[in-house]
């Protein structure tokens, strides 16, 4: 299965909720939900469709809009609206009609997004100093 891979928006979060109790799992993952600014807690439709796509991935599979509109009872659109912004923060691809996680687990494609952010602040940084390098020379030649 060939994954196609296009990160457009990485947002990473800082809200004003501590991180949640270990004894709960659905709150720390609708509190990875949120520090990744995919929506907030009033957003009960986003939280369950990251949910299932978690445990789609935990199985080793994808799921569609159509499943996941079978599970939660809200119109297709209202899901890949939200799987389009999953797909734009660089969390999910889709492969033919399933969604899955961009790695295997939610941590693997946690990783993933970690690498990208880290690759993508190298190049900036480098054409920041390229840039200020040029900016110094064109200052010292006036």
């Amino acid at each position: 299965m060939q994954k196609r891979r296009y990160v457009r928006h990485i947002s990473i979060v800082e809200i004003g909720m501590p991180t949640p109790n270990e004894d709960d799992p659905y709150l720390e993952l609708e509190w990875i939900y949120r520090c990744l600014g995919l929506g907030d807690e009033s957003d009960e439709l986003g939280k369950q469709i990251f949910k299932q796509l978690v445990l789609a991935s935990m199985k080793n599979e994808g799921i569609s809009s159509r499943e996941i509109m079978d599970k939660e009872d809200v119109t297709q659109a209202a899901i890949v609206y939200h799987l389009n912004a999953f797909i734009r923060a660089g969390l999910i691809i889709k492969v033919g009609r399933k969604y899955y996680l961009r790695a295997q687990t939610l941590e693997n494609t946690l990783e993933e997004i970690e690498n990208d952010v880290r690759t993508r602040l190298e190049r900036i940084r480098k054409i920041a100093r390229k840039v200020e390098e040029f900016l110094e020379v064109e200052q010292q030649d006036k």
